[in-house]
Parts: structure tokens; sequence; C-alpha cells
């Protein structure tokens, strides 16, 4: 419990909150492009955040279920008919594409929040915890949408324009004035999800030693 950081930290949740914005993108098919680019840059960030040494395995377990747009695209081209369709009725209803990225953006928070305290406690250290952390952080994440986090993501996700440019310059490194709004935003409600953050650590260590048990047994 003490290594968990309920603070805010802009390193750690960057590419977690570009991640959930980028449904916002209003081209189908590179709004997927630009979360499944975000969302593997966690992990690393992290480490660097944490000057932590992980073996290539670990990363490659937390990418595992996320396939790329192009490997999806390749492999299940009936798919991405039906994706096409969906995704472009979405941007015609563009309050359901500012649902989905609230939806998102607090989904990365938190995989970004377990990511960390699972670095810090030591169970990404070898392949067999590292596994298991993957196994109960999914767990959690099926019901991330209920959380108070929940509401401070529909506030990050309003009032985004030109979103598009806004990530391609995220994925340089650059920091344009929207970014700078959402980031003061973030930082200054943050502290208030200390003791629901304190909960989730609470629920993850459960939720990992029940796994744990599981695997034991068989």
């Amino acid at each position: 419990m003490s290594l968990a950081n309920t603070s805010f930290d802009w390193a750690i949740y960057a590419d977690a909150t570009f991640a959930g914005l980028s449904p916002l993108i209003p081209i189908p098919l590179v709004d997927a492009a630009f979360e499944w680019a975000f969302k593997r840059r966690i992990p690393r960030a992290l480490v660097r955040r944490r000057e932590k040494l992980l073996p290539t395995e670990v990363f490659r377990e937390f990418n595992r279920s996320y396939q790329s747009p192009l490997e999806s695209c390749v492999l299940l081209v009936p798919r991405l008919v039906i994706e096409l369709i969906k995704r472009t009725s979405r941007k015609i209803l563009y309050f359901l594409s500012i649902n989905e990225a609230a939806d998102r953006v607090s989904y990365y928070w938190h995989y970004a929040f377990l990511l960390d305290y699972a670095l810090q406690v030591g169970w990404l250290e070898d392949a067999t915890t590292t596994r298991l952390a993957r196994l109960a952080m999914e767990r959690l994440l099926r019901n991330v949408n209920t959380s108070p986090l929940r509401r401070l993501a529909e506030q990050v996700t309003t009032g985004t324009p030109h979103i598009f440019r806004t990530l391609r310059r995220a994925l340089r490194g650059d920091e344009d004035e929207v970014l700078a709004e959402k980031k003061s935003l973030i930082a200054r409600t943050w502290a208030s999800f200390g003791e629901y953050f304190a909960e989730l650590v609470v629920e993850y260590e459960r939720v990992f030693a029940e796994v744990q048990g599981r695997e034991l047994e068989g």
C-alpha cells in the first residue's frame, strides 16, 4: 500500500490521456492508429519515469492482446468494413465520440496507475508475476467506466478543437495550448481521487492474489 503513488505526474499519465482522446480524431482508422501508438508508449514512459530496467518480455506481455490497426486490417477484412461503417456513424453524431473518448481516457488512466503500481511493487520483474499482474489488471479494467475518474474524463474530452493537430504534435513530444489546458485541469482535480486510488490498490492486490492462487492450484 505504501508504494501506491496517488499524486498526479504528467510524465505517467500523458500518453494515457492522448490514447483516450484519440477517438475524437474525425478520421476512421486514423483514430485507432493514434490510440494504438500512444497505448504502446505508456509502459516505456513509466519505466523511464521510475528509472527501472525491465526485460523486453514485460512490454510484449502488456501489448499482447492489443493488435495494431494494420494487423487487424490484414487479418480481418470483413471486420474492417464493419468498423469503418461504425466509426463513420459515430463521427456524424459527435457526442457519441465524446462519450467514447471519456470512456477511453478513464480506462487508460486506470491502466497507467495500475501498471505503475505493479512496477513499483516488483510484479514486473519476471515473466510469471508480470502475466499475473496483467490478468488481474484486465479484470479490474472491465468496470472502470463507473469510477469517479469518469467525470473528470468527460471534462477533459470536451472543448478539444483541432484534436488531430494536437495529438500529432504530442506524438513528436510537443505541447500546444489545448494540451496545456487539459494538463492543468487534471492537475487541479487529481488530488481529490486519493481515497479512490487507495481502494483501487487494495482491490488490485486482492485480485492479484486470487489469480495467483488459481494458477498455483492449476
